[in-house]
């Protein structure tokens, strides 16, 4: 299978958690630390082999973006594209806009209001588990069983395993993806976070699915159905619980712990 090359960042919220910030700038280009959101995972991309960065954005937000790669973007060593989300239809929705770039190969997707710090950076490891099991990886984390209706939940098959030495972690072969279940129903308390590798049949699943509905409704395309149905029709898939610490920005509260929590690190 080819090499992962491409990083594809899902960047066309509109952040009304995170307003009146937003109303100044796009969510991930809001600054933690003195640094836009967008650019901790560019710096964690970077000596991992990515050469390509998909940013899938806002129609409203071009300018901004464009603005940001003219002046920012020389400091990192990859080409930029950016395509279009013009309605709100879910994270695997926002994947499609780019079936063009991603269609041959594998890829990787990070969410930026999720920082997140590991052994090494996440991207790389998420590169090295890749090679390692050569099926679809999803990052998770362990949370409350309280909070699992917040997130979508993943029922594991055997014991986990070891993650490769330097990566951390461990490892699970996921068997079904529950979105958002009450506590009682969750299948365990391990819950999907903001990273990913997705293979070309992911993108494809998620092609032919699109293409499918009748209408684009609010979040009507997550990438958890496209992960689910890679399970159904035999596919593997995998979790990899890591040993480090996600920092969630999608709130101004949380916005802010997270940057006094990266001050004191």
């Amino acid at each position: 299978m080819a090499k992962i090359t491409k990083l594809v960042l899902p960047v066309a919220g509109l952040g009304k958690r995170l307003l009146p910030l937003t109303r100044r700038a796009p969510k991930n280009l809001i600054k933690v630390c003195g640094k836009p959101l967008l650019e901790y995972v560019l710096e964690e991309a970077e000596g991992s082999g990515i050469k390509e960065v998909v940013l899938i954005i806002n129609p409203r937000h071009r300018r901004a973006f464009t603005e940001y790669i003219k002046k920012e973007g020389k400091r990192f060593h990859f080409k930029f594209h950016l395509r279009e989300q013009e309605t709100p239809g879910g994270n695997g929705h926002a994947i499609v806009q780019a079936y063009d770039l991603l269609r041959s190969a594998p890829f990787i997707v990070r969410f930026c209001d999720d920082v997140v710090m590991g052994q090494k950076p996440i991207t790389t490891s998420l590169v090295e588990l890749f090679r390692s099991h050569r099926a679809p990886i999803v990052l998770l984390e362990r949370v409350q069983w309280k909070l699992t209706s917040r997130f979508g939940v993943v029922a594991t098959r055997g014991k986990a395993s070891d993650a490769p030495r330097g990566v951390g972690g461990k490892v699970y072969q996921i068997t079904k993806i529950v979105e958002k279940p009450r506590p009682e129903d969750a299948p365990s308390n391990l819950t999907i976070v903001g990273g990913y590798v997705l293979t070309p049949h992911i993108i494809g699943n998620l092609k032919s699915i699109a293409e499918t509905l009748p209408v684009i409704a609010d979040d009507a395309l997550p990438l958890a159905v496209a992960l689910q149905m890679e399970l159904i029709m035999g596919g593997k898939v995998y979790g990899w619980e890591f040993g480090g610490r996600r920092f969630d920005c999608g709130t101004l509260e949380k916005l802010r712990a997270t940057e006094r929590e990266l001050k004191r690190a």
